[in-house]
């Protein structure tokens, strides 16, 4: 289907669907008042609180805070991505959808049905051919079952060059096929193709919807590279994958939160362990993609990390990708020279669930940081470094969406350094006023009983249209505190379009999507 669809078209599919119908299919409502209430299928709670609006078309649970139309619902109820939705309802609805051609639709099939193929070949030869008898035995040596390498259709290509080339090309897959999905590379000579993959343990990677779209494959010898991925396909886009989310995506969900952890061999062994909720990156730093991904399953993710420097700075990197993306972060740092699958071998599921834990917030892990790097007694110190330290504490601290969070934190940093809280508060305020850039009398106009007065705002102008046109010119997104009511105000303010373009677009977080249906 075509990346764009065009807005006409969209609300035109939505109209047919009526959401209490819709949600219906999927949850136990009943009528309260105006609305329908019933229990949140996104969160695990025993008193009602996932309201249905048919008069808005909106849902919204007061529990969890998830919130959308009727496309989002579906989108998160059944993990499908924003055009599958549409295609399914349309196609419920009779409604034509211009599509890519259908020589371009069956090349998206033929990719998908020759990376099965392919994963299903890889885990035959592992499990029954002599030469991948070195694999099995490493395999088994790292304390992996047999029903845990089936269940993650683990498979090994054999070092030969061409034997997956042939055995595609027998079963009638084309080169053009071959080359697409990344599994044979052209020959400088130009004449013929080899495998891509060679004497490697094979990690097929799924999407959600459990299709094979790419590759991973790992040596069992020294050689380089260790690990080698699919290149980039029409499937495959390893920013925004995450290895065993296809098994873990109702674990992530009963819990409420994901695991990441870097490895392969690390997914499966904390799986193998018992703990449901666990998924792996491909060799790529986290990226903003991977928890839009994760946000549709749960509201907070662990990530673990070495002890080391390497890992701690990659842990404070990723401050800002969980604040773009609007879920909840966590780090958890390993022993020393431990990896996520040797730490559960020698200690096993108990010990790590114990330092999930302790797990810390991403803002508490980062500030601990700063403030360590003042010295055993940051409150002792001389009050030069206690200027640097605040200065580097305000800028993190700055980077919290929520107010009351900011407090908090800037609570820790007082008693951290030994600074009075309303003093501290005070210079902060001063400062981050400054930063925004905001006029000084705009300020002090705009800040009485904040956030109250944004969120008023905000609800009505998405109540009603008119009032847009009547504040434009008179306030714009920079007047707004909250950073959130800013996003929404900023949409609202500069576009005539309905909130459903705002909740349907991917420029914007779950979190600022789940604060519009909530003032709606």
């Amino acid at each position: 289907m075509d990346g764009h669809i065009p807005e006409e078209l969209i609300t035109k599919i939505k109209g047919t669907q009526d959401i209490v119908e819709v949600i219906s299919r999927h949850v136990s409502l009943k009528k309260s008042g105006q609305n329908y209430s019933g229990l949140c299928p996104f969160h695990s709670e025993k008193t009602p609180s996932f309201v249905v609006s048919p008069a808005k078309q909106l849902f919204h649970c007061f529990g969890c805070g998830t919130g959308g139309n009727v496309i989002t619902f579906l989108m998160k109820y059944e993990n499908v991505t924003f055009p599958e939705v549409l295609k399914n309802l349309a196609r419920d609805a009779g409604i034509a959808i211009p599509s890519k051609s259908v020589k371009s639709e069956r090349k998206e099939e033929s990719l998908y049905e020759v990376n099965k193929l392919t994963a299903e070949y890889y885990n035959k030869i592992l499990l029954t051919y002599k030469e991948a008898g070195a694999a099995r035995e490493y395999l088994l040596g790292r304390g992996l079952s047999t029903e845990v390498i089936e269940r993650f259709n683990v498979g090994y290509s054999i070092n030969s060059w061409n034997n997956v080339y042939e055995y595609l090309r027998n079963k009638g897959f084309k080169d053009e096929i071959l080359v697409k999905a990344g599994l044979v590379i052209p020959k400088n000579s130009g004449a013929g193709f080899y495998d891509r993959f060679r004497g490697r343990i094979m990690f097929p990677i799924y999407d959600t919807q459990g299709r094979v779209v790419g590759f991973g494959g790992r040596v069992l010898d020294d050689s380089t590279p260790k690990y080698l991925n699919s290149p980039e396909t029409p499937l495959f886009n390893k920013g925004a994958l995450l290895y065993g989310l296809n098994i873990a995506k109702d674990g992530v969900r009963e819990s409420g939160y994901a695991i990441i952890v870097e490895g392969y061999m690390d997914v499966i062994a904390v799986c193998q362990s018992g703990i449901p909720n666990v998924v792996g990156t491909l060799g790529t730093a986290l990226t903003v993609n991977h928890l839009r991904v994760l946000n549709r399953f749960c509201k907070e993710v662990i990530l673990t990390f070495d002890p080391d420097i390497a890992g701690r700075n990659a842990a404070l990197r990723t401050v800002d990708i969980f604040i773009e993306s609007g879920i909840r972060g966590k780090v958890l740092i390993l022993p020393e020279g431990e990896d996520p699958d040797i730490f559960i071998r020698k200690r096993g599921k108990g010990q790590f669930l114990e330092l999930i834990e302790r797990s810390k917030g991403i803002f508490d892990f980062s500030l601990d940081h700063i403030i360590g790097k003042s010295g055993d007694r940051p409150d002792k110190g001389s009050i030069e470094k206690k200027v640097s330290v605040t200065e580097e504490c305000f800028e993190l601290i700055r980077k919290i969406p929520n107010r009351i969070e900011q407090d908090y934190y800037l609570e820790k940093v007082s008693k951290a350094l030994a600074v009075e809280k309303n003093v501290l508060m005070a210079e902060f305020r001063k400062k981050n006023k400054n930063k925004k850039g905001l006029p000084v009398e705009k300020s002090k106009r705009l800040a009485m009983n904040r956030p109250g007065v944004d969120e008023i705002l905000c609800i009505l102008m998405i109540r009603d249209k008119s009032f847009r046109k009547r504040i434009k010119g008179n306030l714009s997104a920079v007047d707004f505190v909250v950073p959130e009511f800013q996003e929404i105000a900023g949409f609202l303010i500069d576009s005539d379009k309905d909130i459903d373009v705002m909740l349907n677009s991917d420029d914007y977080n779950q979190g600022v999507k789940d604060s519009v249906t909530r003032l709606a």
